[in-house]
Parts: structure tokens; C-alpha cells; sequence
């Protein structure tokens, strides 16, 4: 059997055209995917935390785009992020608000794929390399209400997709800065104002883009003092110093909540093996064809191994100029998550490793350059084979099978539509999920026991609750049968006018005479 290499040049085009084809239809069939998911099947997994950000682009736009003090938030102020975009897009979309924040997950997932292609272009990749590399990254993760990998990017909240989005860019310009030897001033100034912002939005710029890239920076030039060749433009590293500080600087004046974490010297080993690997391990889901992912891993760490090898003992201008260099802050990016989540009390979840999936892409098309257009085109063809059934998958899980409007949730919510109440109460887990369940058509509030009835201000809006709402007008209360215990002791104390009560799949709604919800600033 011929190889790619012993073919007519003529006939090895065919194969590379007919491979990038392959490749861009996958591609742009799990796009549409995500696409469709966030537009048209937005409410399909949602729960309180999504339906946080959600009803945020409201409230941003309501406050002239910025985000308002009244916002009780979590360790973060939304600057840059698909809830922003979503105030803009709101009164496109005749104040839809999850239509609004669909097509904004949607816009910078496209933006995050469009920097993905230029980054991975600037590294020399071809185009069957570029696209394997995304398709890779973009399929590695599974589909299931479990798990949360691909809401941190594609979906429904694409919670990190601007910290990526920022990374893909810096990434850019570094290398350029480095093959450059300089960095000019106007990009000094405004990615240090971009730093700025993106600290306000959480240590995640941090640890996902700005330290990373610093790492690496500093291992270049560790590389260069022990192989005795000229050190590049200090700038540089003064550079990257400038946006991580700024970056780290900026997180102090966000969020209205922030629990810190304390050093875990002692007991780091144990939550290293109990709690840390294994999250690290969910990233990437080995339910389908586990044997393509475990390929796909190999390659990616012999594509690595060989980039770093290239980088340690080639030739100077490697050392000084290479843009290779950029993708080792990929994996900087999940051993500085890893070790702040090891050595520190801060707690640990899958999504901070998020960065594997990108490692994982990269390092396949480094090994794809690295072995030349025979690897490439066997490689090639097991990303599509790969990412068309994933592709599928995700189409039939994230829009098939959408089963929203028989979810209990929306049921409550077109229970209280259809008798015409708008506002009501329930616990965190319930209120925001079932208030953009229906579309902001009704609008439930959070309490923190359906005994106590104390208003639980927490990703919310405080305009939203009494005395800016009036208390006066029947209200509904809306409890899951495990939190029916509970309102039972608020009903014996208080002996409110109960004017309704509904029961909906696993939930009853008591419609009392007034608002009872008690609030404490």
C-alpha cells in the first residue's frame, strides 16, 4: 500500500484538501451545535448559578451596561464577560433575556475560536493541524447535566470564555514580542488596562493566562542565562510582570463575598490524591471511544516532549525567538491551578483544570508538525472520526433530547403564568433556575429556609426585594417535597392567609396572602 509519501503530488493535494474539508465540516458542525444549544435550547441544563448570569445582562443594561452596586455577587465584577455582551444584545432581541445571553455565549465562543485559529497559525500549523487541534479541544469534555466543563466555555453562562479569550490574544502578542525582541508601548498600555479589568473579574486571569505566560517568560530566559546566550529585551519581562501584578492588584476591589484560603502545607499530599487528581480527571471524559482520547493524550505529551527538547538544547534562535514557547504556558496554566488548589485550603472542582483540554489540543498538533504529513493525515483522520461522534453526541444531548418544558421547573413557572402571579420565593437552588426557566415571566426570589423565611440576598439585585417591591400583593412560595418540613413549622407559627396551593411534579406552591419573606441588611 502506498504511503501519503510515495503518492503523486497531485494526488497527496487531494488528500490534504479532502482531509481540511473533513475537518472544517466537523468543526463547523459541533459550532453550529453550541450554537443552537445556547440559542434555541438555552434552559435545557440550567441551574442557579447559570440563572445567575443570565438574569445579570437585565441588570447591566438596566444601569447604562455596568454593573450595578445593588448586585450582590460572588468574588468577581462581570467587566469583560457574555453577561456584558448580553446587556448590549437585550434590547436587540425585544429584552429576551435568554436569547440575549445565548447569542453572547455564542459571539465569544466564535471570538475564542477565531484567536484559537491566528494563535495556532502564528505557531506554523497547518490547517488540518489547526483545526485538529480545536476539534480535540473543543470534544474532549462530555455533555451530561454533571458535568460543568463546557458551560466554563460554550454554553449557557461560558463562564472563563473571556479569560480564554484574553489568553489567546496575550499569547499572540508575546510571541510576536519575542520573535520582535521588543514590545511596544501602545500594547504596553492597554494590556495592562486589560489586565486591569480582567482582575476585576476574579483570580482567574490570573491563573489562566497572565501567571502562566510570566512563568514561562521567566523559564525562557533561565534557559537562555545557562546556555550563555544574550538575554532578549528586558521589556519583556517587565511587561508580563506589569499585567500579572495589575491583574492580581485588581481582584481586591471585586466581589462582595471573598473567603480567601489559607496555606494546606501539611495536608497537601492528602487532598492532592483525594481530592485534586480526581477532579483533574473528570476534565476529560473517557466514556466514548476512551482508546482515541488515550491516543490523543500520548501524542499530545510526545508533541511536548519533543517541542521542549527542541527548546532546551536547539539552536539560539530557538531559545530566543521561538513562539513554541507559548504553548508550554498552556500546561504552566494547569500546574499553577493545580498547585494553588493542592497547597492552599481554597477549595478544588474540575473547571479550574479546564486548561487540559487546550494542552491536550496543542500538544497533538505539535506532535503532528513535529512527524511531519504522513503523521498529520493518520492523526487527521482519527480527529474526525473522533470529533464527528462527539459532534453527534452533543447534538443529540444538548438539542434533541431537550426536554425543558416538561422540566418541574418550568411546569412551576407556567403554573404562576397561568394564574397570573409573577412574583414568588423558594431556596437558591430553585428561585433563580425557575426565574429564567420562564423567561423572566415570573420572577422567584431566594430565602435561606422555607422556616425562617430570612431573604437570602445572593446573586440577586437588592432592588428587586421589598420595600422597593411591594409586600402587599399574594405572593407564591415554592418548595421541592424535601423543604415541606420546613414550611410546615413556618405555617404553624405564623398562620398565614393561604389563598391557593399548587402541587407540580415533586414541588407545591403555597400562594399566601402577602409577602413574608423577612430581610435584614
Amino acid at each position: 500500500m502506498k504511503t501519503i509519501f510515495q503518492i503523486s503530488d497531485r494526488n497527496k493535494k487531494i488528500v490534504e484538501y479532502t482531509l481540511t474539508a473533513l475537518l472544517g465540516a466537523v468543526l463547523i458542525f459541533l459550532l453550529w451545535v453550541y450554537s443552537d444549544a445556547n440559542v434555541n435550547h438555552y434552559t435545557l441544563m440550567m441551574d442557579s448559578d447559570v440563572a445567575a448570569d443570565t438574569l445579570l445582562g437585565p441588570v447591566i443594561y438596566n444601569n447604562g451596561f455596568s454593573q450595578p452596586e445593588t448586585w450582590v455577587g460572588s468574588t468577581e465584577k462581570c467587566v469583560i464577560s457574555a453577561p456584558n455582551l448580553a446587556a448590549f444584545l437585550y434590547p436587540v432581541t425585544g429584552h429576551d433575556m435568554n436569547l440575549s445571553m445565548g447569542l453572547a455565549c455564542t459571539v465569544m465562543m466564535i471570538i475564542m475560536t477565531a484567536l484559537m485559529v491566528l494563535y495556532f497559525k502564528q505557531l506554523g500549523f497547518s490547517a488540518i493541524q489547526i483545526l485538529s487541534a480545536i476539534i480535540i479541544a473543543f470534544t474532549l469534555m462530555t455533555a451530561d447535566e454533571s458535568d460543568e466543563i463546557q458551560s466554563m466555555i460554550f454554553l449557557y453562562a461560558a463562564y472563563y470564555v473571556s479569560h480564554f479569550i484574553t489568553l489567546f490574544l496575550i499569547l499572540m502578542i508575546y510571541n510576536r514580542s519575542i520573535k520582535k525582541n521588543k514590545i511596544s508601548m501602545w500594547i504596553f498600555a492597554l494590556t495592562l488596562l486589560l489586565s486591569f479589568l480582567n482582575g476585576l473579574q476574579g483570580m482567574h486571569a490570573c491563573i489562566f493566562c497572565y501567571m502562566p505566560i510570566l512563568g514561562i517568560e521567566i523559564v525562557r530566559r533561565i534557559v537562555t542565562f545557562f546556555k550563555k546566550e544574550k538575554q532578549g529585551n528586558i521589556m519583556i519581562l517587565l511587561w508580563l510582570f506589569a499585567t500579572s501584578f495589575l491583574a492580581f492588584f485588581a481582584t481586591n476591589f471585586t466581589g462582595s463575598y471573598n473567603l480567601g484560603a489559607s496555606r494546606n502545607i501539611r495536608h497537601a499530599g492528602e487532598k492532592f490524591t483525594e481530592i485534586v487528581w480526581p477532579f483533574f480527571l473528570d476534565v476529560i471524559s473517557f466514556a466514548k471511544m476512551p482508546v482515541l482520547v488515550a491516543i490523543f493524550c500520548i501524542l499530545a505529551a510526545v508533541g511536548y516532549f519533543f517541542t521542549g527538547k527542541r527548546l532546551l538544547l536547539g539552536p539560539k534562535e530557538e531559545t530566543l525567538t521561538s513562539g513554541d514557547w507559548s504553548t508550554f504556558a498552556l500546561i504552566a496554566g494547569v500546574v499553577v491551578c493545580i498547585m494553588s488548589s493542592t497547597f492552599t485550603t481554597a477549595e478544588a472542582a474540575p473547571r479550574y483544570y479546564i486548561m487540559i483540554i487546550f494542552v491536550v489540543g496543542a500538544g497533538t498538533a505539535l506532535f503532528m508538525r513535529k512527524f511531519g504529513k504522513e503523521a498529520t493525515a493518520i492523526v487527521a483522520v482519527l480527529v474526525i472520526i473522533y470529533g464527528a461522534v462527539k459532534s453527534g453526541g452533543f447534538c443529540r444531548d444538548l438539542i434533541v433530547n431537550d426536554n425543558s418544558d416538561t422540566k418541574p421547573p418550568m411546569l412551576v413557572a407556567k403554573w404562576m403564568e397561568e394564574r397570573g402571579y409573577e412574583y414568588g420565593y423558594s431556596t437558591f437552588d430553585h428561585a433563580n433556575t425557575i426565574t429564567v426557566m420562564s423567561n423572566d415571566k415570573v420572577k422567584i426570589r431566594a430565602v435561606n429556609s422555607m422556616e425562617e423565611l430570612q431573604g437570602a440576598k445572593w446573586l440577586t439585585d437588592k432592588t428587586w426585594y421589598p420595600p422597593i417591591k411591594d409586600a402587599g400583593s399574594p405572593t407564591c412560595y415554592i418548595l421541592s417535597d424535601a423543604l415541606a418540613e420546613e414550611f410546615d413549622k413556618f405555617l404553624a407559627r405564623e398562620n398565614p392567609t393561604v389563598e391557593e396551593i399548587g402541587n407540580v411534579e415533586g414541588y407545591t406552591i403555597y400562594v399566601l396572602d402577602k409577602d413574608y419573606t423577612v430581610w435584614i441588611d
